[in-house]
């Protein structure tokens, strides 16, 4: 706060003294003023300022005061408070009731499912399967990259676009071996673990097919990769090819018959004329080749088949096969380690847990908007919650404060009175001493100010503490039983939620 003003810090303020001397030559002010003069007046105003301010600040503060003074209700709202948090918590569970009831049918399904299975097929262990699939689809990716690479490099040479058009036949091939071969060699290889000794056989039975398939698969790409030009196998030479066009003499005609004219008679002989053997149909690659395009390679690869399916004549072509057969081994391992060994077993474990947890992430959800709920509801109880004793505790301290505040406003305003008092007489003496006339007659009375002062605080509308701690017993009272109301409705919800979404572990699921 502002320190009170001295007389003569008003005078120098407004300059009193030089301004009563002025206004004392000049006769100022008149004889028969019935007021202040204009300089009385400034000082007056300035003063009167001071003091509203300063009781201004204190009306403020006794305000703020005399409020926590009140001594608090009973009932501060907490029963329509208690009332809508319950509501808001069962509207809650009625909001997600349909959903909830819907994912607990679907996941007691799903457990009656599995242990049905796990009885009919005497599974005794829990399935046995990764928790993310993640890991295994990037290897199986990864090795479908890597083949696809090796394997351009070798068809790119082989082909007109070179590594890009070699890659596309690549893609192809790793795709079967990586993602068809794989996954069938891995499905049967967990049939042969079926209990059922006929689902075993067949098993056995079909992946040895498979495998077979896989192998012939792979030298057909070794032969393919032969067949495209400039590779294996080479065009048959002119008499070849003569050879290959003349139909065989019959036995009774002579062999010696005249050509006809305009052609030599070597190439009107027939073959006997020669005393060459015409090979029979695809028993040397010569009798494979098609043509010199690419897109006779298909053709010839099915005839270098045919005639020797492991009849492979380079070191490439071998090492694509290999390649490929080890592909097809590592998808497979892969493929089997995605799921659980038995036939059916993970699937069924998967979709259990995969509908229990979400299952129980609808329930956290709704449980843990149920506790905000019953939390921020208990929250404000208890901040509204004022204890008589401690208000009243409280409301002595402020009383002090504000006697304290009272005192200080009526020792600045009697401060202020006497410093104005002080600085009006030196001027009005100032004044005297430089006029020829007679002063005022007002100025025969000393100054006094006519401020209103305000009451002392009042006391006696503070409680006794008697008083105070009865209404303190009560209130407590009434604030724990709202306590329990709240935690009784919160826990009705909770159980009625759990009631939902309880599930039999034993439950077994009639086959539909």
């Amino acid at each position: 706060m502002a320190p009170t003003p001295t007389a003569p810090s008003l005078v120098e303020r407004f300059r009193l003294k030089e301004r009563g001397r002025e206004r004392g030559h000049e006769g100022q002010p008149h004889t028969g003023q019935p007021t202040l003069d204009n300089v009385e007046t400034e000082v007056v105003a300035y003063c009167d300022d001071l003091y509203a301010k300063r009781r201004n600040e204190y009306h403020r503060h006794r305000s703020a005061l005399e409020e926590r003074l009140r001594p608090p209700p009973a009932n501060r709202g907490a029963d329509p408070l208690v009332e809508k948090a319950c509501k808001e918590m069962k509207d809650a569970v009625v909001e997600e009731r349909p959903d909830l009831a819907g994912l607990a049918r679907e996941a007691q399904h799903a457990i009656g499912e599995v242990n049905r299975f796990r009885r009919d097929e005497a599974r005794t262990a829990d399935a046995d399967f990764p928790e993310s699939r993640g890991w295994h689809w990037g290897l199986l990716v990864a090795l479908i990259v890597g083949e696809t690479l090796v394997n351009g490099l070798f068809f790119g040479a082989n082909v007109e676009g070179g590594l890009l058009a070699g890659t596309s036949y690549a893609v192809l091939i790793s795709v079967v071996n990586v993602g068809v071969l794989g996954w069938l060699i891995a499905a049967l290889v967990r049939l042969i673990h079926h209990c059922d000794p006929r689902r075993r056989v067949g098993g056995l039975v079909a992946l040895t097919a498979v495998a077979a398939v896989a192998v012939f698969w792979n030298l057909f790409v070794a032969h393919y990769r032969e067949a495209l030009p400039p590779d294996y196998p080479a065009p048959p030479d002119t008499t070849m090819v003569a050879q290959s066009v003349v139909p065989q003499v019959p036995a009774e005609v002579s062999p010696v018959a005249e050509p006809p004219a305009g052609e030599s008679p070597v190439a009107a002989s027939p073959a006997g004329a020669t005393g060459a053997q015409v090979p029979p149909a695809d028993s040397v690659p010569e009798t494979c080749w098609r043509g010199p395009d690419e897109t006779h390679a298909d053709q010839e690869a099915l005839c270098l088949f045919r005639a020797s399916p492991f009849g492979l004549t380079g070191f490439y072509s071998w090492m694509l096969l290999l390649i490929g057969l080890a592909m097809c081994a590592a998808a497979a391992m892969d493929w089997f380690k995605t799921d659980d060994p038995y036939p059916g077993y993970g699937k069924r474990e998967r979709r259990r847990r995969d509908t229990e947890e979400r299952l129980l992430g609808d329930r956290r959800e709704l449980l843990g908007h149920l506790n905000e709920l019953h939390d921020d509801a208990a929250r404000k109880l208890r901040t509204d919650f004022r204890d008589p004793v401690e208000a009243r505790q409280l409301a002595l301290s402020d009383l002090t404060r504000l006697d304290a505040r009272h005192t200080d406003l009526v020792g600045f305003a009697r401060d202020l009175e006497k410093s104005c008092r002080g600085a009006l007489d030196m001027y009005r003496t100032a004044n005297r001493e430089a006029r020829t006339t007679p002063e005022p007659q007002i100025w025969q009375t000393p100054w006094a100010a006519d401020w209103d002062l305000p009451d002392p605080p009042d006391r006696s509308r503070l409680m006794s503490e008697a008083e105070a701690e009865e209404r303190s017993r009560h209130m407590h009272e009434a604030l724990e039983q709202r306590e329990r109301k709240l935690m009784d409705c919160h826990d009705e919800c909770r159980e009625l939620v759990n009631e939902i979404t309880r599930l039999d572990p034993h439950d077994k699921a009639v086959p539909t």
